[in-house]
């Protein structure tokens, strides 16, 4: 039986797919998607609505690209956010001495953000072609890890890599608490005891199911029993 988040334990393979990390970005494509369909069947412009929808989409651009593009360990995440709250709790102390909410609410009110329903829709065209390329080049780039072999199938026409997997050690590492929040990503390290050089599989979709799928193959043996024969 061939799985990539089975829960038998009578599997034979289990198939692991690193995505590249463009796939994190599928918030700000849904965001997309949204503020161009309400700019399209709202009817006329209105420029306090395109205001709000680009705040919004800027403010969801923004989280999405800092996601994408540092990883958040707990330990950091936990600082960052206190942080945040510790500011927060400033300025709202600072807020009854001085008018600096005030402030703060002028100065994002002045910040006439828009954009176009073409805008929207086009991007979220771009980005849905992009996820689904990469979905078409994780069928052909995957790896299948099988009781006796790990097998890295690269290629169109079905070129193979092939490694022992007896002894076969493995790591589970959830490098950044959003993107797990997002995808369930994590990282898979795989040492294999024929090579001086783990294979780490980055980017894995549901990595806490593909481990856990992963072990019950390593731990599971398979005996076939002959039946007894009969004297002559």
């Amino acid at each position: 039986m061939k799985s990539e988040h089975a829960r038998d334990e009578d599997l034979d393979s289990v198939i692991v797919r690193p995505y590249p990390k463009v796939v994190l970005l599928y918030p700000l494509a849904l965001c997309a998607l949204v503020c161009g369909a309400i700019q399209s069947f709202a009817g006329e412009p209105s420029p306090e609505r395109d205001w709000a929808l680009g705040l919004v989409f800027f403010t969801v651009f923004g989280l999405n690209l800092l996601v994408f593009s540092f990883e958040f360990s707990r330990m950091k995440t936990l600082t960052i956010g206190l942080g945040i709250l510790a500011a927060v709790f400033l300025v709202l102390w600072l807020g009854e001495r001085w008018p600096i909410i005030q402030y703060l609410r002028e100065f994002v009110l002045r910040r006439r953000i828009a954009a176009s329903t073409e805008f929207y829709l086009g991007l979220f065209t771009y980005l849905a072609l992009i996820f689904i390329g990469v979905l078409v080049n994780t069928r052909f780039n995957y790896w299948e890890i099988k009781h006796n072999e790990i097998v890295h199938h690269t290629g169109f026409l079905g070129q193979v890599r092939r490694f022992p997997s007896p002894n076969l050690k493995t790591t589970l590492e959830i490098t950044d608490v959003f993107e797990y929040a997002l995808l369930r990503c994590g990282r898979i390290t795989l040492f294999p005891a024929s090579e001086q050089r783990p294979i780490v599989l980055e980017n894995v979709l549901n990595v806490n199911a593909v481990e856990r799928d992963i072990r019950v193959l390593l731990s599971s043996l398979q005996v076939e029993i002959e039946p007894p024969r009969r004297p002559r």
